[in-house]
This record gives C-alpha cells, sequence and structure tokens, in this order.
C-alpha cells in the first residue's frame, strides 16, 4: 500500500516564475504572461488543500489549444529548463516499489495525482507528480473523485498517516492453500477509511495482490520446511523476514505479508508441526 515520500525541495508556485521567464521570447509569451498570477494562485491552492480535487477546481478558461501547451512543458522539456530539472530530479529516485500500491520493484514514470488530462496546469507542478508503476497508471488513468466520494486516492505527499500501517492482512486456512482478506486498521478515522477503501478498490490491488499472496504462500511453506531441520524457530525466522521489509514502509506488500504470518498463531503452529506438502 501506500508509502509517505518527502514533497518535493523545489517549491511548486516559484518554479512558475521561471518557466514563464523562460517562455519570454517563444510563440506562448504573451499568453503565459498573462496567466502567471492566476496560475501561482491556482497552484498554491492545491498546496493548501492537499491535491484534494473536492477543493482544487479545473481551470475552466483555458482554451483547448493552450492545453496542449501546458502539457508539452511536461512531454518535451528543454534540457536545462527548469521544469526539466524537476522532472529529472522526480525520476532520478532509488525507489524499489511503488508508493502507491506498494508492489516490489522500481516505479519507472511519473504520475499526475490530479491527471494532466483535467488539470493540464498542473503538468509540471512538482507537487503533483510523483512515481508510480505502470500496473497503477493503467488503473488509476483520469479518476479523481465521485459525487460521493471527494477524492479517490491517497496523496504520498500529504497524506501523513500513511507513515503508519494503514491495512492488515488476515490469513485464512487451510494454510497450505490459504486465502486471504484485506482489512483497515482500526485507528483510522472515518474519512481516511473512505479514501483507503477508494484507494484500495480504484488500482484493484486486492486482485493484483492476489498473485503474489500465492507466490509468497508456496515460498513459506518451503522455507518452514528448511526451517524444521535447523535450530531457529519459525517465528525467529518470519519475524526476521518481516523486519526485512519494514524498511521503507510499514505497508509494502512482503511486510503486510509477514505481518499477517506473525498475527496467525494457528498459521505459525501448522508451519512449525503441521503436515506440509509434498509437491513444494
Amino acid at each position: 500500500m501506500v508509502m509517505r515520500l518527502p514533497r518535493p525541495q523545489q517549491c511548486s508556485v516559484t518554479l512558475l516564475d521561471d518557466v514563464v521567464r523562460e517562455r519570454l521570447g517563444g510563440s506562448n509569451a504573451l499568453y503565459f504572461t498573462g496567466i502567471k498570477t492566476e496560475w501561482k494562485a491556482r497552484t498554491q491552492v492545491y498546496l493548501d488543500n492537499g491535491g484534494s480535487p473536492a477543493h482544487v477546481p479545473q481551470w475552466a478558461a483555458i482554451p483547448e489549444n493552450k492545453k496542449k501547451s501546458f502539457k508539452y512543458l511536461y512531454t518535451h522539456p528543454a534540457a536545462g529548463s527548469a521544469q526539466g530539472i524537476v522532472l529529472d530530479d522526480l525520476n532520478d529516485h532509488e525507489l524499489n516499489l511503488c508508493p502507491a500500491c506498494g508492489e516490489f520493484g522500481k516505479p519507472n514514470t511519473l504520475d499526475h495525482y490530479l491527471p494532466k488530462g483535467k488539470y493540464p496546469h498542473f503538468s509540471i507542478t512538482p507537487a503533483n507528480l510523483f512515481p508510480m508503476c505502470d500496473s497503477c497508471q493503467k488503473e488509476k488513468l483520469e479518476k479523481t473523485h465521485t459525487a460521493r466520494e471527494s477524492r479517490l486516492f491517497l496523496h504520498p505527499y500529504f497524506d501523513d498517516f500513511v507513515e503508519r500501517q494503514i491495512i492488515r492482512i488476515v490469513i485464512h486456512p487451510p494454510y497450505d492453500t490459504p486465502a486471504f482478506t484485506i482489512e483497515l486498521m482500526d485507528w483510522l478515522s472515518n474519512e481516511q477509511r473512505a479514501v483507503v477503501q477508494a484507494h484500495i478498490r480504484e488500482l484493484a490491488i486486492e486482485r493484483r495482490f492476489a498473485g503474489f499472496f500465492k507466490g509468497e504462500s508456496i515460498r513459506i511453506l518451503k522455507h518452514a520446511a528448511k526451517i524444521r531441520t535447523g535450530n531457529q524457530t519459525i517465528e525467529e525466522s518470519i519475524e526476521l523476514f518481516r523486519s526485512l521489509h519494514e524498511d521503507p514502509t510499514l505497508n509494502s506488500w512482503q511486510h503486510l505479508y509477514y505481518r499477517a504470518v506473525l498475527d496467525n498463531p494457528d498459521m505459525l503452529n501448522y508451519l512449525a508441526t503441521g503436515i506440509l506438502p509434498a509437491n513444494i
């Protein structure tokens, strides 16, 4: 699940001064100069409201041809340009898991929390951009909120509460072919619960986690067979696995899985003393 990320060092508002100044000799000089004050004000509204689409309105006055100009700043940044430096910095990360879903693997693209199709003026806003895996981007698309839900996705820069573990996995027998359910942590507020539930649903995390869960369950049975021949207990060994995955986030799929095993005495007993499948 979601990982808390430090906010980009670049100021999303003052960046626009540099961007507009660099356009002074171009075909969009007059347009960008004319909108700079409002552009900066709308960016500040984004920051003040944590990017929530319920409180950050679209900019209906942007003509269709100018939407392309905003997006072009993102898709074709000149080398050494103000936004190009920002985009390079955001892409130059050391993450080895997706901060939106917790799946292992380096995310190679940036996502616009408020999509550039609906909010083209946030195409290069640093606070609106963060790494995301291809699977999450495919599920997220241009979605933002519904009539009943103020937002559908957690924001890794503004949702401080995701520093804690926000969901738990409950593993159900039989433990040679276990099943699982995802539960929200009890400490979450109603507002937090609503966005976490929407985030899980809209990114299809439960369906995607199922494949990982199946593979990890086979691996842990193999580990159990090996551990029984050694001097370490099942619980000690699994605690080691868990501790190795608690950094950088308690919401990584690996950490959630091993935390679930440790929280399940029946499964621990099965791994220690039960009849393990012969074909693992």
